[in-house]
């Protein structure tokens, strides 16, 4: 679930990859009272609101973190949708996984991935904002849960083998100090798993794209480009051809990423393509069918070769 920085004096004013502030104004919007708008980087193409939603901005809204993405308790059918997030992230987690390995998931929501690592021997731990699903992982399995933002984490010294992050960095106002706060708690052979919506093939209408909840929008190159500069390397990266992405990193040293020209219209376009198809190819019907969603929407991309 979505986490926020620990103060409110920061705001991202320029492009986290980029440090600068040259974008084109995407959208404008307001939802719930609140209006913000979204802006494409012209340099790197990350997409993302500018200024930053912060948790003070929500909680005027009275509005729980859960209750962004999927209401009060959890359903049947968020059930599902986390057993096949599962699914498809341990086959990455697989082979280097082992009995004993120390592992912290952030934005654990009802804890159903830390329950599944914990069953195969793992010693977990998980961070999560929302008191009814901290709440709700704690009684599965007893496991050790932290009602807290990860900024306010206070574990001094501890390291972890495996970090996990699902559908957690989009909500970050500031997701490169978040990379650089897990970096702190990984060793040499760390893992960092993270999964993120891709906005160059999203599965939701245009009109939900960009929405309170989030704060950034990646496709799989910017979100490279930021573990990068966090001192982060991918090892594996998995894209579905419709909906996320999967990236496997490990420690590496901090650098600049290399960013060729160009890169920021993929982006536009992929923004722009989506306006039409969603509705031209019935994405809006397709995409709740079972079948299709085994056979099409999560198989890999093609278009992304080398993939682990």
């Amino acid at each position: 679930m979505g986490l926020a920085r620990k103060t409110a004096a920061v705001q991202t004013t320029t492009c986290p990859i980029c440090e600068a502030d040259h974008t084109r104004l995407i959208q404008q919007r307001r939802e719930r009272g609140l209006r913000f708008n979204t802006v494409v980087c012209l340099t790197c193409g990350l997409a993302y609101h500018q200024p930053p939603i912060l948790d003070q901005d929500r909680q005027k809204l009275e509005v729980s973190p859960s209750q962004w993405h999927t209401g009060t308790g959890i359903t049947s059918r968020q059930r599902r949708k986390l057993e096949r997030r599962w699914a498809n992230q341990w086959p990455l987690l697989q082979p280097f996984f082992q009995p004993g390995l120390r592992v912290l998931e952030i934005g654990c929501s009802w804890g159903l991935t830390l329950h599944h690592l914990q069953e195969k021997g793992a010693q977990v731990l998980g961070v999560e904002p929302d008191p009814e699903q901290a709440a709700h992982a704690q009684r599965q399995g007893g496991m050790r849960i932290i009602q807290a933002r990860f900024e306010e984490l206070d574990l001094p010294g501890e390291k972890f083998d495996l970090i996990m992050a699902s559908h957690v960095i989009e909500h970050f106002p500031q997701p490169l100090e978040f990379l650089r706060g897990a970096r702190e708690m990984a060793q040499a052979q760390t893992r960092l798993l993270l999964e993120t919506p891709n906005i160059l093939a999203p599965k939701v209408s245009p009109r939900r794209v960009f929405s309170l909840a989030h704060n950034f929008y990646f496709s799989p190159q910017t979100l490279q480009w930021l573990l990068l500069k966090a001192g982060w390397e991918t090892e594996k990266l998995r894209v579905w051809r419709r909906d996320a992405f999967l990236i496997l990193a490990r420690p590496g040293e901090p650098r600049p990423p290399a960013i060729p020209p160009g890169a920021a219209q993929e982006v536009l376009r992929a923004i722009a393509r989506h306006q039409y198809q969603y509705y031209l190819k019935l994405l809006f019907i397709w995409r709740k069918i079972p079948w299709w969603q085994k056979h099409w929407m999560y198989t890999l991309d093609p278009r992304y070769g080398g993939q682990g």
